[in-house]
């Protein structure tokens, strides 16, 4: 008997995923804005926003991710993980074209300052994976980022934390609830992206949450590394996630 091999899916564009994931209404509010990058949008989001991250449109691992950050007298922060450069307004393009690779799309994402832990700023993973048709949350964890760093990348320095313990120190008197609506949220991101690819597997989903615990979906990768699972003391989530990533692939 030949055993029928599943199909693995990925969507490379971060652009695509945030369009799919925009058009459902359950998750519109969870999305912070998204346009391509141009010089008059980055701008208007400056603007608007204060901070901005200018990403690859495709990509992982924090690689090409810059802050851009507004401050006084006109002045404009632009730190990736090499370089940290402080211009003035009208120079902002020019040292940004230094960054970014020719031939590449990159987006432009409204900045969200996250809550901390310690002085660190944190998102959460959310893995989710299925090995027939329905999908299972198989690992949660928070990952703080490196000191000095822009992004929580776990290959970039972030450290691994229970997720239950951050989303308490955010929310004292409500966390239960806000554990519940990561979940429901994740579920809702797999059920929206596996509509549309058909093939989808594992997902790893990157959210953030601010300072009034509102939660905001950063990244979602379509082959996600869990190394960072194996990192936490418990480590029935790493061997859950290991275990089907082997049914899987």
């Amino acid at each position: 008997m030949v055993m029928k091999k599943r199909v693995f899916q990925q969507i490379a564009s971060k652009r695509l995923k945030t369009i799919i994931l925009e058009q459902d209404s359950r998750l519109k509010s969870y999305i912070p804005k998204t346009v391509w990058y141009r010089d008059d949008q980055l701008l208007s989001m400056l603007d608007k926003y204060g901070t901005v991250f200018v990403k690859p449109d495709k990509g992982g691992g924090g690689v090409g991710i810059i802050r851009v950050k507004k401050g006084k007298r006109g002045l404009v922060e632009c730190k990736s993980l090499k370089h940290h450069k402080i211009v003035p307004m009208d120079q902002v393009h020019s040292l940004i074209d230094t960054y970014l690779k020719p031939g590449h799309r990159y987006l432009i994402q409204q900045g969200i300052p996250l809550a901390e832990i310690n002085g660190r700023p944190f998102d959460i993973r959310l893995m989710l994976q299925r090995i027939d048709k329905d999908w299972e949350l198989t690992g949660m964890a928070a990952k703080l980022a490196a000191p000095g760093k822009i992004v929580t990348n776990f290959c970039k320095g972030g450290k691994p934390y229970t997720a239950k313990d951050a989303v308490i120190q955010v929310c004292t008197s409500s966390a239960s609830q806000k554990m519940i609506e990561l979940k429901k949220m994740a579920y809702c991101v797999a059920n929206a992206l596996s509509e549309r690819f058909k093939g989808l597997r594992e997902l790893g989903i990157d959210a953030g949450m601010d300072d009034f615990g509102n939660i905001w979906i950063f990244e979602v990768n379509t082959r996600p590394t869990y190394g960072m699972f194996r990192k936490l003391k418990n480590l029935q989530m790493y061997n859950k996630i290991r275990k089907n990533h082997k049914l899987i692939i």
